[in-house]
């Protein structure tokens, strides 16, 4: 196409008029210019996303019929027979998309369509003041004309219907909602197709959505006090991608600008933005700088006249400092130095103070995130955001309502169990970014299932297992049965798989489960499960009907596992399952102690205290110890031994032996991060002679400790908590290190007990003595 007269040309030809004239092609384009019109689209390249969608369900509503289904889809990828429209498909899938003639649904549209792209022409006329409404009004005589041929017997009526279409013409209008928009909106946070739109914090910005999920963030205040003071500080915000460093700006300069948190912006940030009258400066990704205006940024920086929220990423934001390390007066070593220092803090925040310039360095990376996520995912499942579902035919055995039914009527248990086992993963090490959580608890929720899917399913009277798209198996990435390719993409679902939660069995529960089904004294107790918790039991524990639940004895027995962790109320003495599920002994201790006010018994602080003591004693002296043989010997030895366990040193040369009884102490200690997060950890502390060597016993060290008291000799213990144990091995040598003349041996004797020798040369003579 060339001219305006091709383009208008071309437009009469999308839809043939006639019978079954369908006027889907041109509300999709109307979808687009309206898009355009607005600046929610700029460029050439259109994505069937969730805002598309709703504008084609806008338009459908005002010039569809009732036969006329809301299938975005069709028209999206039909529209590629036009010379203006050219589909984009994803790499390695260009032969499959050749060889297709239609898709089935907006699920094969999406695996196998990445955009559909504008041509030039067309994007322009769409785009230009004068040629704009000329395509519009093209494009609604052609919809008129199809409707009147349709309609030949009632030509009359359908010339006034169609002035009368165009006259209430308005994109002004307020919709007349027919399905649940928030639907879309949860699934264009997930990667599971090119739908993501919203997955980011430039497109949150400007969705009204946005705030349904919106919890304002404690280190939003923090930093906005900051950049208040007269004496403040610049703030430097860094972290993983997607740790929710965009939002926080986002919400400072909402408050700055008398914006409330629950409005959306017309358009997203620019990458500095001057708030008028405050004298404060957001730079929002650094990574947008242009480059050659870097020196005068740090003068800027220095001039100390504005403050600055400087948001990057750390490779960013070292290239940048490192760039201008002259315009600061250091060197680029020690630039970096004192950057990546500040950087690394426990806390995630420091001050880092360059050319006299003071900055609050606050990294996202650093702090826990799980509480926040916590609020997020209880504002997904509001019942608010779900009360326009209850006037919805398809609301009916809806499978997402039903989920949000579910997690809602056993939201305490549910929501504990969920963050119990991410809080497993984080303390193991696997840190997810609030961006990664958010989109498998919006999977959880939606299964990925679209409005047009639910829609289908109602009209084709289909009833699946409910457990196959409940939440308790789309954790997992799966429906019960196999894997969903798209979940399985997401780093949360491949984080959890590595996992191995349930993999190792309960017994007590197992036989509960299967021995005594026929009993049937056991009940899970949930009303919207127990018909089909029922039903795969009785499948699992037997050689089972294939034919009735659709899937074999195995996968039954595992979807009931896993219904019993998320669901079950156990009772307190019972709930050695849940530690057998999330292959952790001591992660409820753990959670019990983040209570307020939470203090160690007695009891168990004296049974924690000997087991440490014992895995402490072999750590060090390199020995395999049975259980009980150092009960009576109240030494710690830290030895010159080889550190093999496999090289028996029955003789060891004592470098340093502490009292164990008086100079070491077991403490519940609280602590803080920059967002006024807290966290109680068990820490070993040092008194006397070792005072100031304290190590921090974490979960996956306290795992190891229980595990190896009751004989799970395959346990070992993590590489970066062996590095742990040798700092705190290295501090107590320096407080404690024997200084006398003589040394000291410690022999293990044929009952695993130590014997301690003192060897001394008095006058040429050696002298050998057994200590008491």
């Amino acid at each position: 196409m060339s001219s305006l007269s091709d383009i208008l040309e071309e437009l009469y030809s999308l839809s043939r008029p006639g019978k079954g004239f369908k006027p889907h092609k041109y509300l999709l384009l109307l979808s687009v210019l309206n898009l355009l019109r607005s600046g929610k689209v700029s460029d050439k390249r259109i994505y069937f996303n969730a805002m598309l969608r709703a504008e084609f369900s806008t338009f459908l509503r005002k010039f569809g019929e009732e036969d006329d289904r809301d299938r975005p889809h069709n028209p999206f990828f039909h529209l590629a027979s036009s010379s203006f429209w050219n589909l984009i498909p994803f790499p390695g899938r260009e032969a499959d998309l050749d060889r297709a003639s239609t898709v089935g649904g907006a699920g094969e549209l999406a695996e196998l369509v990445q955009y559909a792209e504008l041509s030039e022409p067309f994007l322009n006329a769409l785009k230009d003041e004068t040629f704009c409404p000329v395509i519009e009004s093209r494009i609604l005589k052609c919809i008129l004309a199809g409707r009147e041929s349709c309609r030949d017997a009632h030509l009359q009526e359908s010339q006034k219907q169609g002035t009368q279409v165009l006259q209430r013409l308005s994109f002004s209008d307020k919709p007349i909602e027919t399905s649940n928009q928030f639907v879309g909106y949860l699934n264009s946070l997930q990667r599971l197709n090119a739908s993501n739109d919203n997955a980011f914090a430039e497109s949150q910005a400007c969705n009204p959505f946005f705030a349904y999920l919106h919890v304002p963030h404690p280190l939003a205040q923090a930093i906005l006090a900051e950049l208040r003071k007269p004496e403040g500080r610049h703030v430097i915000l860094t972290g993983h991608a997607g740790d929710g460093k965009s939002t926080i700006a986002l919400e400072i300069y909402k408050q700055l600008s008398g914006i409330s948190n629950e409005q959306s912006l017309p358009q997203p940030l620019r990458p500095r933005e001057d708030l008028p009258g405050t004298g404060i400066t957001i730079m929002k990704d650094l990574s947008e700088r242009r480059r050659e205006e870097d020196s005068a940024l740090v003068q800027e920086l220095l001039g100390d006249e504005r403050r600055f929220l400087l948001v990057s990423n750390t490779g960013t934001l070292l290239d940048m400092l490192r760039g201008q390390a002259a315009t600061f007066g250091m060197s680029r070593v020690k630039i970096e130095s004192e950057l990546l220092n500040s950087i690394g803090t426990e806390r995630g925040e420091a001050e880092l103070a360059l050319g006299g310039t003071r900055f609050w360095v606050v990294n996202l990376a650093r702090m826990d995130n799980l509480e926040f996520a916590r609020q997020i995912f209880a504002r997904m499942v509001a019942p608010e955001h779900w009360a326009f579902c209850k006037e919805l035919p398809c609301r009916v055995n809806c499978p997402i309502c039903l989920n949000v039914d579910l997690i809602n009527h056993r939201q305490s248990i549910v929501f504990n169990r969920i963050f119990l086992a991410y809080r497993r993963m984080y303390e193991y090490g696997t840190r997810l970014t609030l961006r990664q959580i958010t989109e498998h608890l919006a999977y959880l929720v939606t299964s990925g299932l679209e409005e047009s899917d639910i829609a289908e399913m109602h009209e084709k009277h289909q009833s699946p297992l409910k457990a196959e798209f409940m939440f308790f198996n789309r954790f997992f990435g799966d429906n019960g049965k196999e894997g969903h390719p798209g979940a399985l993409q997401m780093r949360a679902v491949s984080e959890i798989s590595k996992q191995g939660f349930g993999e190792r069995p309960c017994p007590r529960w197992e036989r509960k489960l299967w021995l005594k089904l026929r009993d049937r004294y056991f009940r899970l107790g949930v009303d919207d499960c127990d018909a089909e918790f029922d039903l795969l039991r009785e499948h699992g524990s037997g050689p089972g009907n294939d034919n009735k639940p659709g899937l074999s004895p195995d996968q039954a027995r595992e979807q009931v596992r896993r219904m019993l962790y998320f669901l079950y109320d156990f009772p307190k003495r019972e709930v050695s399952y849940l530690i057998q599920f999330l292959n952790s002994s001591t992660i409820l201790c753990w959670q019990e102690w983040q209570s307020p006010g939470a203090r160690l018994e007695m009891t168990e602080r004296n049974v924690l205290e000997r087991r440490i003591f014992h895995v402490l004693q072999e750590h060090f002296t390199g020995v395999r110890l049975p259980e009980g043989v150092t009960e009576h010997d109240r030494r710690l030895y830290i030895t010159l031994s080889r550190g093999k366990t496999k090289i028996r040193q029955s003789a060891q040369v004592v470098l340093a032996q502490i009292d164990w009884s008086n100079e070491t102490a077991l403490e519940l200690t609280r602590s803080q991060n920059a967002a006024g997060g807290g966290r109680t950890d068990l820490e070993l502390k040092g008194s006397g002679r070792i005072n100031g060597a304290n190590l921090l016993l974490t979960l996956p060290f306290l795992d190891y400790v229980v595990m190896r008291h009751y004989g799970e000799v395959g346990e070992i213990l993590q590489p970066a908590y062996v590095e742990r144990l040798e700092r705190f091995k290295t501090q107590v040598l320096q407080r404690a290190k024997e200084t006398r003349s003589d040394v000291m041996l410690v022999r293990l004797k044929t009952d695993h007990t130590f014997r301690r020798q003192q060897y001394t040369i008095l006058d040429g003579i050696l002298e050998v003595n057994d200590v008491l």
